[in-house]
């Protein structure tokens, strides 16, 4: 027999052992919290009868006991690879809880992508502490089943998984060990496109050059459900809102590491465009805002003939706000109605600046358009520079074509004038040119121009030109982001002629090619490569203007002062050459969003009637600073092929890569 007061401690640490119990063998959190409300609820009662002194007897206690250490035995029975909380003396209610570890361990082929990719869907890791053993044992049972679902969506569906949960006075660790197995393989990949239109470049170029479900690479659900979304949104975007598929399944047989795919699309009929409907413009007439639409009421539905009108009219500069709107809701027979809203923008544009280039010295920049002359939409420019070394004023009068999205004519009147130390130059000049952009990257520049030019070479006489010029340049460009292109081409072609006797001082032929490149190597860090050559076709006895001569040095090859490469005359000077080839390799990293660092090499020749071996080249390092209109450098570069390559120039210029 003993004091009956005596037997709470005893109560409160079956209280206690029974709590640890429920933790300890993942009883799920409602059926715990009810189980321990019943157990507190017959423990206050037992305490209060203890109180009024019932009396236990020595044979109960210990049997009570006995019971006690059953229970907690079956408990660690059942969660062998849990360490179960022990019952320590009792701590100051604001120590920290003890931290907790989870750690992965996967098999040696796993992939970088595929660690981390499995281990932020691991919700016991988004736990710091083990403050709530119940909740962290929760999650731990738990983190098996979401292992597995996340490795099945990886391509592995038969892994091996290990696991083991440690707990310390201050650290708890869960630890996961998995063996991924062989990954299941696409053995069958069957898409088939059915009904209307089922012959669609679209489609034959999503299978071949982005379809990212290719025979023997590892399945992944990820490039499933979004081949699946590709799918239906080129119906979409060609017209084909009713597609559907008549069969979109996948069946995988882990045993044999394979899986079978199987993409029926019936793409049924297809919508077409209604009446396209204008508003809001109070400047432009209808008849012309009818001239940006490239189609007319009965033609396909297409996504890229909106997105042309849309581009189009903003690309205009008329307008301050644009909105195009499909009536998917309105339409009749099949046929869509375009709402097309405009607000008009200011009709008149200022701009001053100011710059300065290694080439030309410190500059001011003025500039005036008036956006709309008339509501024909003519319009017109005047751009200026007033520099240490060049001074440039133009007058561009523009007249949009029967499609002014992609066609418009220029009338331009230029004056234009440099002074380096091998050449001082001025030009004046009329000109009319025709642009007509045949696709997104394709665009062909008829022009003609008559031009007057005084030019000087150091130590040389002055000559004064008249040329009537005819050509024309073709350009194809394409790249994924102007202001920060990872990956993007620009080729440009122009072919000039003077050959009348009439007008011009000189007769000559001359063809320009150009080709730059810009490829990602990995993320953040690209490679840069130019080439370009002027070749001209000329009697020896013409004076050929220095406008369309080569001289190298500057931001065409750095290292070299600006415009001291040319041809060697005998009394020692530097004339402009008549043929030329240069170009350019160039790598950069961009550290943050605003700095990186590039490293780069220029190389050229000039010649007039044969090519020589006298490459200059120069190489050099610099700052580069990433702007959205445009990359800035700040580089140091070197005379490298020189015998005395110790002199260094400082270069800097701003502008788009491509």
């Amino acid at each position: 027999m003993h004091d009956p007061l005596s037997s709470r401690p005893d109560d409160c640490d079956k209280l206690l052992l029974t709590m640890s119990y429920i933790q300890t063998s993942g009883v799920s959190g409602i059926f715990s919290f009810v189980l321990v409300a019943l157990i507190s609820a017959y423990t206050g009662a037992a305490l209060a009868q203890t109180e009024r002194a019932a009396v236990m007897s020595q044979t109960s206690e210990s049997s009570l006991d006995t019971d006690e250490q059953t229970s907690t035995e079956l408990t660690q029975q059942k969660t062998p690879n849990i360490s179960p909380v022990k019952n320590a003396p009792s701590e100051s209610p604001s120590k920290a809880p003890p931290k907790l570890t989870v750690k992965i361990n996967l098999s040696k082929e796993a992939t970088a992508e595929l660690t981390e990719k499995v281990t932020q869907q691991l919700a016991i890791g988004n736990l710091k502490t083990d403050e709530y053993p119940a909740q962290t044992n929760f999650l731990y049972q738990r983190a098996e089943g979401e292992l597995i679902t996340v490795l099945k969506a990886l391509g592995y569906y038969q892994p091996t998984i290990t696991s083991q949960l440690q707990r310390k006075p201050n650290l708890t660790e869960a630890t996961f060990d998995i063996q991924l197995g062989q990954p299941v393989t696409i053995r069958t990949i069957d898409i088939v496109i059915e009904g209307e239109d089922k012959d669609l470049p679209s489609w034959r170029q999503f299978q071949k050059f982005q379809l990212a479900l290719r025979p023997k690479a590892i399945f992944k659900h990820s490039d499933y459900t979004s081949t699946v979304s590709a799918l239906t949104n080129i119906a979409v975007n060609e017209g084909y809102m009713d597609a559907e598929f008549t069969q979109r399944e996948f069946k995988v047989y882990p045993h044999l590491n394979a899986v079978d795919i199987h993409l029926h699309l019936d793409t049924q009929n297809a919508y077409q465009f209604g009446k396209v409907n204008f508003s809001g413009s109070q400047q432009v007439s209808t008849d012309f805002l009818n001239r940006f639409v490239g189609f007319i009421p009965g033609d396909t539905y297409r996504q890229s003939d909106i997105n042309a009108l849309q581009k189009g009219l903003i690309d205009s500069n008329y307008f301050g706000l644009i909105r195009v709107a499909p009536q998917y809701s309105q339409q009749k027979e099949r046929r869509i109605p375009i709402n097309v809203e405009l607000e008009d923008n200011l009709k008149h544009r200022y701009e001053v600046g100011g710059g300065y280039g290694t080439d030309t010295g410190a500059r001011i920049l003025f500039g005036f358009e008036n956006r709309l002359v008339n509501q024909y939409g003519h319009n017109y420019q005047v751009d200026s520079l007033l520099g240490e070394r060049a001074q440039n004023l133009s007058f561009n009068y523009r007249i949009p074509g029967r499609r002014p999205a992609v066609q418009h004519w220029n009338l331009g009147v230029d004056y234009d004038a440099t002074q380096s130390d091998s050449l001082s130059r001025t030009l004046t000049g009329l000109s009319a040119e025709y642009n007509y952009q045949i696709n997104p990257e394709w665009l062909i520049n008829p022009f003609i121009s008559l031009e007057t030019e005084s030019f000087q070479y150091v130590t040389e006489p002055s000559f004064t030109t008249q040329t009537l010029l005819v050509g024309t340049t073709l350009k194809n460009r394409w790249v994924n982001n102007d202001a920060y292109p990872t990956e993007g081409f620009s080729h440009a072609a122009t072919i000039r002629a003077s050959i009348d006797n009439v007008i011009s001082d000189s007769q000559f032929l001359q063809l320009e090619l150009s080709t730059h490149k810009v490829y990602s190597i990995m993320e953040f860090w690209r490679l840069h490569a130019g080439l370009q050559t002027t070749l001209t076709l000329a009697d020896q006895d013409q004076i050929i203007p220095a406008t369309y001569l080569t001289l190298l040095g500057g931001e065409n090859l750095r290292g070299y002062k600006f415009e001291s490469i040319g041809i060697q005359t005998e009394d020692g000077s530097v004339v402009g050459a008549r043929n030329s080839i240069s170009g350019s390799i160039e790598t950069d990293y961009r550290m943050t969003q605003y700095l990186g660092l590039g490293v780069f090499s220029d190389f050229g020749q000039v010649f007039d009637d044969q090519r020589t071996e006298d490459w200059k080249i120069g190489a050099g390092l610099g700052i580069r600073g990433y702007t959205p209109v445009g990359m800035a450098k700040l580089d140091i570069a070197w005379p490298v092929s020189e015998e005395d390559a110790s002199n260094w120039r400082l270069h800097f210029s701003l502008g788009f890569d491509l």
